[in-house]
């Protein structure tokens, strides 16, 4: 039976089309991954030097964050987890800290999130999937951010950001960047989450994907259902990987705009669904 995220958003026709390639780098700027999960053996997930990416606290919110994300883009075909690009180089940067339960972690500032965008487009990314905003500041305007999306730019790099869970609809300066790809999260209808942001931005120049319970990989070798931004960003990230794995000669604006379908309705605080074959159609044979 097809999940109900393939049919909504078209997926079949990427998915089929292969697994990804090795030379498409996927940087996933999140927590720590269990990397022992029977589902994740055999990903290729890489690490910054000195940067270990493992979960040490299985039952942290961080390590089960980073752990659903890799799912999504990196488990093996045919698993529970949809699984979209395994195929594809998955650059695990770790940023949100693990804390036992009932214990606290720092909060991720702008400037520390830059970091690690810059950190990744250096070590060779070709796709930077942000499931994460900066602590309580995640729609706040941040000159570090956009140095790092103007840089990510610069070198050819797409970001895909997550709109974030705040109920808010109206600006969302951070989704303002122009090369900021962001992603708010809808039902098995397409309709928006109820507390999925949305505004002018986001209607502008983003989209929307998959976002309720959707099963994924959890620590400890089981599954877990994932909602929200966060869960809706990979399946934009991992067909763009998909997408490009067909065609890695072309520019990072040629796949942007082929996922952000031209000619598609823009008037609108909600973006339009993710379509992955029609993304596909567009980069022409």
């Amino acid at each position: 039976m097809t999940a109900w995220w393939s049919e909504l958003t078209h997926l079949s026709g990427p998915v089929t089309a292969g697994e990804g390639s090795p030379e498409i780098v996927v940087a996933v700027v999140d927590g720590p991954g269990d990397l022992g999960h029977p589902d994740l053996a055999g990903a290729r997930i890489t690490t910054l030097p000195g940067a270990p990416a493992a979960c040490r606290i299985a039952d942290s919110a961080a390590c089960r964050h980073g752990t659903a994300v890799l799912g999504i883009l990196g488990a093996r075909r045919g698993s529970a987890a949809p699984a979209l690009c395994p195929g594809c180089t998955l650059l695990l940067r770790p940023v949100l800290c693990e804390a036992p339960s009932g214990g606290s972690c720092p909060v991720l500032t702008p400037d520390g999130l830059a970091t690690a965008v810059v950190d990744v487009v250096e070590a060779g990314a070709w796709i930077v999937n942000l499931s994460l905003g900066a602590g309580g500041r995640a729609l706040t305007r941040s000159r570090a951010l956009d140095d790092a999306f103007d840089h990510a730019r610069s070198r050819g790099v797409l970001v895909v950001v997550a709109a974030g869970n705040h109920g808010h609809i109206g600006p969302a300066p951070l989704m303002a960047h122009p090369w900021a790809l962001p992603v708010t999260a809808c039902d098995p209808l397409g309709g928006p989450l109820p507390g999925a942001n949305l505004g002018i931005g986001i209607g502008r120049s983003g989209l929307r994907a998959p976002g309720l319970r959707v099963l994924t990989t959890a620590p400890g070798g089981g599954y877990q259902p994932f909602s929200g931004t966060s869960a809706a960003a990979p399946f934009v990230t991992g067909t763009a990987a998909l997408l490009w794995s067909t065609t890695p000669d072309l520019p990072a604006a040629r796949i942007r705009a082929a996922l952000c379908l031209p000619g598609s309705a823009r008037r609108s605080v909600v973006p339009p669904l993710l379509n992955g074959s029609a993304s596909l159609r567009a980069l022409g044979p």
